[in-house]
Formats: structure tokens, sequence, C-alpha cells
């Protein structure tokens, strides 16, 4: 299997136009589009950059629509959709498309042969494409026209008088500024290139994704100009678009691209080329932020820096593709801002505080860090770097300091409220949580047991005092989370005990509880829970967030954003807890290997169908509930990536497994 499209493939409009690319900078910045360069989303475009004055992303270059004139004859390779039609249908044009080390099409026409390929530099909000002609001898003019967007990404431009159409023009290279306040756009082109410029606006360019997300989906996009250049086959030319200056050679800059990546990829030459692509694609959630701290962009195109996505996404971005010494950039990002007992729940762009409403997040960071000592035995590091701010959350948590978060007599840990949302079922649908789990959460009650365990286990290796309340709270844990969630009749772990009663829907929180390193479970209990979450809740693409013969099971997470708000965490199936699940069924498993290649008939889909849908060589965020489990939500998400290469090197015996 690899990433190669055929035409047929491409002139197969339902299927092309539901397949993505993503490019990335490493700082924040994301390029994306369908293989077919039609835009289906608001937040397809070719410079995408954060702004954190506003505290969001920018979506600055929607697209370059290219046409070629060869004797005479104009062809339009771009594609736009508008209410009821195509137009122009560039499509129809193109050969075959690949996504290895970065997207390429081939147009073809007649025997002329067109190759544009797109690459997004690393460390500079800077966009290449570059365009190729090959084939029979032939002399042809290429004429690229930009269309700006210049707006927040969830938002669409209309037209309007406020945007200033003037350019500053230099040799080859010109400088635009639409909107006052906002980065102006630089453009340059590696050959010879004049510039015709214009000022109108493309109207009605419809997305037919936000329409079946329910959301405004039509928008006018701002032409500036056209730029045209000679080529003559083999010849190519290189437009660099940025939201900076340009500096160097456009070349140059490409060459040192591929080569970086080609040399990234080839860390994982043993793999299949599935998942040597999956692997190499990892780098793409990791960042280093405006705050010059390195830190994981929780999923594309949408969602920006959230601590418990990052805690979760941390061990198999970077462990497990060999990358050890971003795992501890990572948890030092995050321990400096531990506050109370807290890490944040989402940090924002700019100088914004960060948001603490999760409950969990500094419980996953303890995790994270156990899977880093697991791997790399630097306990230097983690001593220096790490143990002091665990011991302020622990501390926090039994003094009651940690917000809507207190130990009870019994330790185990009670959080939140019925107004609050603090672990990840955390939606809500005007104003009402739709998951109510404030109480007593299973998976945090797991993982508050394992901190600690963990925490004693550093204190013994390092030569430090375990705080004696710590070791009192540990024997009291253990009895304390049988007695709350075992459900001996029914023989798995009740999710969430409250004021209301004991909650006794299949979730696959419980999963969490068994595949700990310290798990408060026997080893009986621990294969009765995988069993139960196996037979109610494992699909091919990961596990249900319910059990289909609950009566609040929904199975179709699709329409406005109510109804997909109230499917969220109701059935719907999400990808990031099948590391977890192949973990503890591992760990219960009397035939290891039997069970590795039971795994990996089963989950095959994640493994590699899917790398060739949605976003090409990435995981997507979720899938319906019901079958055929439709992917949803963000087309690359950080810890379903994480989390699937988890689950590969744990099935594969790689070195990497953590």
């Amino acid at each position: 299997m690899d990433f190669d499209f055929s035409r047929d493939e491409c002139l197969n409009l339902e299927e092309s136009l539901r397949r993505e690319w993503l490019e990335t900078n490493g700082i924040g910045g994301y390029a994306c589009d369908t293989i077919l360069d039609c835009h289906t989303r608001k937040y397809h475009g070719l410079l995408v950059a954060p702004v954190p004055e506003y505290n969001d992303r920018f979506l600055f270059l929607s697209k370059v629509e290219a046409a070629v004139r060869i004797a005479d004859k104009s062809f339009h390779l771009s594609t736009n959709k508008y209410p009821g039609i195509f137009d122009p249908t560039g499509h129809k044009y193109i050969e075959e498309f690949h996504n290895h080390l970065h997207p390429v099409v081939l147009y073809r026409i007649g025997d002329v042969r067109l190759r544009r390929s797109v690459l997004m530099v690393q460390g500079e909000h800077t966009v290449m494409l570059k365009y190729e002609l090959i084939g029979e001898d032939q002399n042809a003019t290429l004429s690229l026209t930009p269309l700006l967007a210049f707006r927040g990404q969830h938002c669409l431009t209309k037209e309007n008088g406020n945007i200033n159409p003037e350019w500053t023009l230099e040799k080859n290279s010109c400088k635009i500024e639409p909107y006052y306040g906002l980065p102006p756009l630089y453009l340059d082109t590696s050959l010879d290139s004049q510039l015709t410029p214009a000022s109108f606006f493309l109207k009605q360019v419809e997305y037919l994704k936000e329409r079946s997300r329910g959301f405004d989906y039509h928008e006018d996009l701002f032409c500036p100009g056209s730029l045209e250049l000679n080529l003559r086959t083999g010849d190519s030319v290189i437009l660099r678009a940025s939201i900076n200056p340009l500096e160097g050679d456009a070349n140059e800059k490409w060459k040192h691209e591929i080569t970086r990546r080609q040399k990234l990829t080839k860390r994982f030459r043993k793999e299949p080329k599935v998942i040597q692509v999956l692997k190499a694609k990892a780098e793409q959630f990791i960042v280093t932020n405006a705050r010059e701290e390195t830190s994981i962009i929780a999923g594309y195109p949408w969602f920006l820096e959230w601590g418990r996505d990052a805690m979760i996404a941390l061990p198999g971005l970077t462990l497990g593709v060999g990358d050890p010494g971003r795992t501890m950039d990572v948890l030092r990002s995050f321990a400096k801002h531990e506050r109370n007992g807290r890490l944040p729940n989402y940090l924002p762009l700019g100088e914004q505080e960060p948001s603490y409403n999760s409950a969990d997040a500094a419980l996953w960071f303890f995790w994270a860090t156990q899977k880093y000592a697991d791997a790399t035995d630097d306990l230097q590091g983690i001593d220096t770097h790490l143990f002091p701010t665990m011991i302020r959350i622990l501390e926090a948590y039994i003094e009651g300091r940690a917000l809507e978060t207190h130990v009870q007599d019994d330790g185990l840990l009670w959080t939140g409220s019925r107004h609050t949302q603090l672990t990840w079922m955390d939606a809500q649908v005007h104003g009402v949580p739709v998951t109510p789990r404030h109480g007593l959460a299973v998976e945090l009650n797991a993982m508050w047991y394992n901190s600690l365990q963990f925490c004693r286990e550093l204190s013994e290796r390092l030569g430090h005092r375990f705080d004696p309340r710590f070791q009192d709270l540990l024997g009291k844990i253990k009895m304390a989370f049988t007695d709350t969630f075992w459900l001996p009749t029914e023989r798995y772990l009740a999710d969430v005990v409250n004021e209301d009663g004991v909650d006794k829907s299949i979730r696959p929180n419980q999963i969490f509880a068994a595949a700990q390193k310290y798990s408060p479970l026997s080893q009986q209990q621990k294969a009765a829970v995988v069993d139960q979450v196996k037979k109610s809740l494992v699909t091919p693409y990961g596990l249900r967030t319910l059990s289909p013969g609950h009566p609040d099971y929904v199975g179709d997470y699709s329409g406005p954003s109510e109804n997909r708000d109230g499917a969220y965490h109701q059935g719907t199936v999400w990808a990031w807890p099948t590391g977890f699940f192949v973990e503890a069924y591992l760990n219960v498993a009397e035939d290891k290997q039997k069970a590795k290649e039971t795994l990996l008939t089963e989950l095959a889909p994640l493994f590699s169908t899917h790398l060739r849908e949605g976003c090409i060589g990435s995981i997507s965020e979720i899938f319906s509930g019901d079958p055929p489990h439709e992917y949803k939500g963000t087309f690359a998400q950080a810890w379903s990536v994480s989390e699937v290469i988890r689950a590969w090197n744990l099935l594969n015996d790689r070195a990497d497994a953590v």
C-alpha cells in the first residue's frame, strides 16, 4: 500500500474531495487542501499562521490558481466549487497525485505535463509551490493567481470596501498589505515573472464540508492580480509566499527541506511504507510556540495547544519515533505552567491567561513522565526539571488547593460539580454537560493511584524522602478503588460514582485503569475489563465512547454543532484509546504472540487503509460509532497519531515501544 492516487481515483469526486493533505512548519502554521486543489473547508489554504495578538490562526493565502497557455490556448488547472457548479474544472487534467514527502499533483495536457509540488519551510511562515514543465519539447506561459482570505481561520471573508489592493513591486517579488493591523503577504518567483495587478472578489466560493457541519459555507476571495512567466520543457519555477520578508535562495531552501525530510523518513526505513509516513508525520504536531516553548498542537486544522491532549500524545509522538529529547522539552514547557496542582487545559497563542479547566491534565503529566523515565532512565533530568512539579501537584491535591478537586477520607479523588466538565468527555449542549462525570471518575482515580506509586518509585531511585502523607494514601486508594468501582456481578468497572449513585455505563475510561503500570486492579479484574471493552466498545478504528446497548448511544456523528456535540462522547469512536487497549490486552494475554496477531488483524484499518483516507498519512480525530465508521472531526489529531504509533510499536515488538 502507498500514497499514490491514479487518474481514475482523482476523477471520482465523491472520494477525492474527501482526501486531504497537510503541510506544517513547526511553529504553528500549516497548509492543507484536497488532492484536487478544490477547497471543501474554510480551513483549507496555502498559508495559515498564528497571530498571537489576536490569539488565533489567520488564513492569509487561500490558494494559487494556475493556468497554462500552450499555442495560444489556455488550460485552467484549479478547481472551485460554486453554487450548482464546479468552475474551473482543472481536476480533469490530473494524471496522478501522491503524498510521500510532500503533496505532488501531475497534470497532463496532451503531450505536455506540469507537476505542482507544495512544501512548507520548517521554522518559517512560508509556503513554496514548485511548478515543473515536463514531456515533449514545448514552450508554455504559466499564470499564477493568488486568492487572498486574510481572516481568522474559523471565519469567512465577504466582499468589502476596506481592502487595500496596492502592490509594492521589486524584481520578481512583490508585497501586498490588504488590511491594516495584519501582516503583509510577500511573494517571489525563482524565475523572471511579470505581475498584472487586479482588484476583484471571486464570490460565493462554496465549502461543502462546512455546509454538512451546519456552518456558513460561502466565501468571497480577493484576487489582487496574476503573475506570468515563461517556461520551456525541463524548466521549473518556485513561487514563495510568506507573511515575513523573503530571504535566501528558493531552490536551496527547497533542497534543504527535502533533504531534511528524507533523513527523517530514512529512520523508519524498516517499517512498511504507510507506517514510515505516519511516523514521519508525527513531527507535524510538535511546535515551538510564540513563547519559545516546545509544545504540541492537538489537531489540525482547528485545534491549538491543549494540555491533556499534549500529555497523552507526547510518548507516541516522541518516544515512539525515537526522539526522547523532545519528550523532555514538552514536559518542561508544561511544568512551567503548573498552578495549584493543575496544568493548563488550554494554552493561548498570545499573552492571555491559560485555561485550567481540566482535572486530569496534571495526572496525564505523571503518566507521560513515567513513560519517559521507563524509556530513558534519565533520572537526573527528571529530578532537576520535573520531580519538583510532581511534588507540588500531589501536595496541592491532598491540601485541597487544586480547583474543584479534593481527596476523600478513603483516598479517592473527587472532582468537579454538576455544572463542570473536567474530564476528557467534556462536551456540552446549551451549557449543559452531555456526559456528566463529576464526582469519582474511574480513570482519574486509577491515574491518581498510578501517580502516587510512580512518585514513590522515583523518590526511592532518586534518594528522596517519600512524604508519609502520600504513603498513607496508597493503601487506602487501592482498597477504596475496588470497593467503589468494581461491579462484581457485571465484572467491569463503573464509569463514575457521585451523589446520584453508580453509573454503570460501559465506557472506555475503565481501560485506562487496566493499562496503568501501577493499577489498583488484580490481574483477573484487568482481564475482565479487557474482555468487556473488547466485546462492547472495540471497532476497527478505535473504541466507542459508549456501548451500543445503552439507551443514550448515538451511532452517527453528523449534522450541526448541537447534534455533533450530543454524539461526541455518546458512542462516537475515538482512535486514541486504542494504544491503551492494546497495552492492557497484551498485559493480560496468556499467548502474547497470538494476541498481537489478533489485534493486528482487527485494527488493520488504522495501520493501513485509513492512512489513504481523510488526511493522507495521518489519523482522524473520531469516527461514527456505527459501521462503516465514517471518519469525522479534525482530519489529523495528535493523540490519534500518537496512540496508533504506540499500538503499532507494541504489537510489532519495536525498540521504541513504550
